[in-house]
């Protein structure tokens, strides 16, 4: 079985599995947290994957049919059955790398502003030790948003090359709140796993955005 067979096989099995009962996975921790963007653009028009599970009951006989197009253009990206499970809910008819694109940014984006609400949380109960490095994470998921909110600016005006730039820095703004909690022994990570999400997330921007300004995505 190829690449592309197995993959369509394991995402039609996990919207199957999400539709009829509905149990949180890592991916359902992507809501929307009303994340304001740029006026015009396409990608504030999105909704948030947790729709899939709000939707749940009303969609129990429906089934997602994923492009293999989508498939193709996801292939070489950090996550790629995250990548699919994001874009294929939203993008029906013919299809667009850029709109795709787009709704893997806004995917990301609401998963920052999930960990930018965690933070908040947990800065009112922890330790003086923790919350020094909390507030690092603030600061840097404050810059995250703002970047990935910039970048969808720029690519929502076709300018692909300056938006790949800007949304690079968002893995490094990551890294450094990363680093500032590890640097506290003994303090857990409260969004651990939120930030694995962001991580494969926006890796899967940057190859995407990688590969249109480089010529080398195949879609």
């Amino acid at each position: 079985m190829d690449f592309t067979n197995s993959l369509l096989l394991v995402v039609s099995i996990a919207y199957l599995f999400l539709s009829t009962n509905a149990v949180p996975t890592t991916r359902s921790v992507i809501p929307s947290y009303n994340a304001q963007t740029p006026s015009g653009s396409r990608v504030g028009s999105l909704i948030g994957i947790s729709t899939i599970f709000k939707n749940s009951a009303k969609a129990t006989h429906q089934i997602i049919r994923v492009s293999p197009r989508i498939i193709l253009f996801c292939k070489n990206t950090e996550n790629p059955a995250l990548c699919v499970e994001t874009i294929a809910p939203y993008l029906q008819g013919e299809f667009n790398p850029i709109v795709a694109l787009e709704t893997e940014i806004k995917a990301t984006l609401n998963q920052s502003l999930k960990i930018s609400n965690i933070i908040a949380q947990s800065l009112a109960y922890s330790s003086n030790e923790a919350k020094a490095a909390l507030r690092i994470c603030k600061s840097q998921y404050r810059n995250i948003v703002d970047t990935i909110r910039e970048a969808a600016e720029l690519l929502n005006q076709q300018n692909v090359v300056d938006a790949y730039y800007k949304f690079s820095s968002v893995m490094a703004d990551r890294t450094y709140c990363e680093d500032a909690i590890a640097k506290c022994h003994g303090v857990e990570n409260p969004f651990a796993e939120d930030s694995q999400i962001i991580y494969q997330l926006g890796g899967n921007c940057l190859a995407i955005l990688d590969g249109i300004v480089n010529s080398s995505l195949n879609f």
